[in-house]
């Protein structure tokens, strides 16, 4: 998922927000919205909840975790795609093309190996990539909300007298913050590989990257001024990926498990809010050129509630009768999800 400009089931007055002009230092809907739905600062909760059972991971909560927020979130970008008549205008050609292609590709290879092993293998470094994508991203939204000029510097610092430390350039900020959650999202995977030696060498840069999140924490609250919203938001982000890798550098392996559930939480629960937030926005900028869209976003709350009961429901139980060919739809849906992101999250969001 590539943005330059920009969970759990919650109520339906949350998923179903109100756009907000935007001002400096906002939030994108509100505080409650925002801290719950989008920083997900509610995310160390899950290991007290998980406490008791050694951090091992409860199957209640993965369950509702797998088929009812990670499923529908992937889901909902082709209601985005094809049920928006101005976005699907805009590249139908491009669109269709690569729904082909996901579609051959997955089939040829499920068809011809018998198995899903190449097709998940680039399913965890693409997911890796758009993980880290979509963290920046949605950092990159507040900014723009909070009135950060292109420059990367708050108005009023133009003139700083530490070039230092104020004069980085916008891409550095999002390589900085990508290759950092990567990293963690690698070390993960290569928690449970036996090269100890490896895993010894690894031990230092462990180390070394935690002063990419010191830094992007000091650079937003000393030379962007502390903004609620992306603050809060960049905080809660490094902090989970933080927790991750100190659980993967110990060694603990439970708890990584139980990190890893929360993490998966916290992205899909921040994409189906911004989804939501973005969905009101352009109704309200385009009330009667999105199609069918324009009769969704006014109801966004209520069916985006039973679009994910429904297929979480349906996922379910064609995962329990028909688990390969339902391993093989989401492989799919799952590729189209990071593709289409690149493109429909590309460039300015309307809000």
């Amino acid at each position: 998922m590539r943005y330059e400009s920009p969970g759990p089931l919650v109520s339906l007055s949350l998923l179903n927000p109100e756009p907000r002009t935007p001002t400096p230092s906002a939030w994108l809907v509100g505080p409650a919205y925002d801290l719950l739905l989008i920083a997900n600062i509610g995310w160390p909760l899950l290991l007290l909840w998980q406490m008791g059972e050694g951090f091992s991971g409860r199957e209640g909560l993965q369950f509702w975790q797998i088929y009812f927020v990670t499923t529908p979130h992937r889901w909902i970008t082709l209601v985005l795609v094809f049920f928006d008549r101005e976005r699907l205008g805009q590249r139908r050609f491009v669109f269709l093309v690569l729904a082909a292609a996901a579609v051959i590709f997955c089939l040829g290879v499920r068809i011809t190996t018998g198995a899903l092993t190449c097709l998940l293998t680039i399913d965890y470094v693409w997911n890796a990539w758009h993980f880290a994508s979509q963290h920046h991203g949605i950092y990159r939204i507040y900014s723009r909300v909070a009135g950060v000029e292109r420059s990367g510097r708050a108005p009023g610092f133009e003139r700083s007298s530490n070039p230092v430390l104020f004069s980085w350039p916008l891409s550095l900020e999002k390589w900085s913050l990508r290759l950092f959650l990567l990293y963690v999202i690698v070390r993960v995977a290569g928690a449970t590989w036996p090269y100890h030696s490896l895993e010894r060498a690894l031990h230092t840069p462990d180390w070394l990257v935690l002063a990419i999140p010191a830094w992007l924490l000091v650079r937003d609250i000393v030379q962007i001024r502390f903004a609620p919203g992306r603050s809060t938001y960049l905080l809660s982000v490094t902090a989970l990926y933080i927790s991750l890798l100190a659980a993967v550098h110990l060694n603990r392996p439970a708890l990584v498990l139980s990190l890893t559930t929360a993490s998966a939480l916290f992205h899909a629960t921040e994409y189906l809010a911004l989804v939501a937030w973005n969905v009101r926005a352009r109704n309200s900028a385009m009330p009667d050129g999105l199609g069918i869209m324009n009769y969704l976003a006014p109801r966004w709350g209520l069916m985006l509630a039973v679009f994910m009961l429904v297929l979480g429901s349906a996922g379910w139980l064609l995962n329990e009768h028909l688990m390969q060919t339902w391993l093989t739809i989401n492989v799919i849906v799952a590729f189209l999800h990071y593709a289409y992101d690149g493109l429909i999250w590309r460039g300015p969001v309307r809000s």
